[in-house]
């Protein structure tokens, strides 16, 4: 059942989704409220693995120190030269390429190379900026709010409650669940727009038809609103010869199976799709282009990283190793599809947002039906975010 007993409004403006200054400064709100997900536990399994990013426009690297993660700004102490490459990789050393200065799991450093043409030197202040890392289940996420040569939050941390980092937890545990699908995407759109499109049932039947079939309807949904986040949750499924195969692969594979499919939006921007089946937990965020940096003409970017894990057999031999495996393959390929059927909507949508800005006098503002009550939840939650960093919307709130 729905919330909402009336039509809502859309709270965020439109110019607040076609303006790259503005953008940046969502980037600068986003990476003081909330933890960013990074890796997958397995992409950082041995010692000497790192993954390096931009992240939030920040260049951030996570590497594994002797089984301890640890972040941090892929910067040089010295001449701030990039320490390694944007990507995954392997190294014996954390040093930069340019003169070879050696940094330890605490980010002072551990060797320079004529260390006597540094007299006086101080580590601690000449170290690298370091983040707190957070593993829950196979997720890695690191808190870019707190520095760690302070220990001192820039805002407050990430308010999750324990019942969902549980939840998360649960779901990704590598003593059930395998990782079938990592990547990561790009729009040509503000980042608010694939969020959106994620918090609502409505679109089913126009753009999944093919994949998720239709809307089931209010009287088969439960929406749950909550200070941290809003839940979707059915247990309506689609009667074909597809789904009655892969409820038999299940029954075999881990003795059981459960029709229910919910999905979690954890404010401001970290979302998860649950079933039986499939685990799949992705962040999206703004990407300021650097031509039209600062300039309201540049078309918003935005990026998701994804990863999806599907059930381990719990029955031993080849049989069940094999079944897990396809099983892996095709959720993986229906992820695919279904977010590919996303990506072809939002650059349309964005497209309406810019004609909205240019003309609008003529364009009808936004609206919201109560089955989208979970978009409104999420524009009051930024708007008050928003606020905080002294950019909010002022005005009454309909509830």
């Amino acid at each position: 059942m729905y919330h909402a007993t009336t039509s809502l409004p859309a709270i965020l403006p439109s110019q607040w989704y076609t303006d790259t200054d503005f953008n940046r400064r969502e980037q600068t709100a986003l990476s003081r409220d909330g933890w960013q997900l990074v890796a997958a536990a397995s992409q950082l399994a041995n010692s000497g693995d790192y993954v390096a990013m931009d992240c939030l426009g920040l260049p951030l690297v996570v590497r594994n120190y002797d089984g301890e993660l640890v972040a941090f700004q892929n910067v040089c102490a010295h001449r701030q030269c990039q320490l390694v490459p944007t990507g995954q990789g392997t190294s014996d050393e954390f040093k930069c390429p340019y003169h070879g200065w050696r940094y330890g799991a605490d980010g002072r450093t551990r060797k320079i190379p004529e260390a006597k043409n540094f007299p006086h030197f101080d580590r601690e202040k000449h170290r690298l900026t370091g983040y707190p890392v957070h593993q829950i289940g196979q997720l890695v996420f690191v808190d870019l709010a707190v520095d760690k040569r302070s220990a001192e939050p820039s805002d407050p941390q990430v308010s999750w409650p324990e019942p969902w980092l549980r939840e998360l937890a649960t779901r990704t545990s590598s003593d059930d669940w395998q990782l079938v699908l990592s990547d990561e995407l790009s729009y040509p759109c503000d980042w608010k727009i694939p969020i959106e499109g994620s918090l609502e049932s409505y679109h089913l039947s126009e753009v999944h038809s093919e994949t998720f079939g239709k809307d089931p309807g209010e009287n088969a949904s439960t929406h749950e609103l909550l200070p941290w986040g809003t839940r979707f949750a059915t247990d309506a499924r689609e009667d074909s010869f597809l789904a009655g195969v892969e409820e038999r692969v299940m029954r075999y594979l881990v003795g059981n199976f459960g029709p229910e499919y919910h999905h979690v939006h954890a404010f401001p921007n970290i979302m998860a799709s649950f079933t039986d089946t499939m685990s799949l937990v992705y962040q999206i965020t703004p990407v300021v282009d650097c031509a039209t940096d600062g300039q309201s003409g540049g078309t918003p970017q935005s990026k998701m990283k994804v990863f999806g894990f599907t059930r381990k057999s719990k029955r031993s031999g080849p049989v069940g190793r094999l079944l897990s495996r396809g099983l892996g393959r095709s959720a993986a390929s229906m992820a695919q599809k279904v977010l590919a059927e996303d990506a072809a909507i939002f650059p349309k949508v964005q497209a309406g947002m810019n004609t909205a800005v240019s003309h609008h006098r003529q364009t009808p503002e936004r609206i919201f039906g109560r089955c989208e009550e979970r978009l409104h939840a999420f524009h009051v939650h930024w708007n008050e975010q928003m606020k905080r960093h002294g950019n909010g919307q002022d005005g009454n709130h309909a509830e």
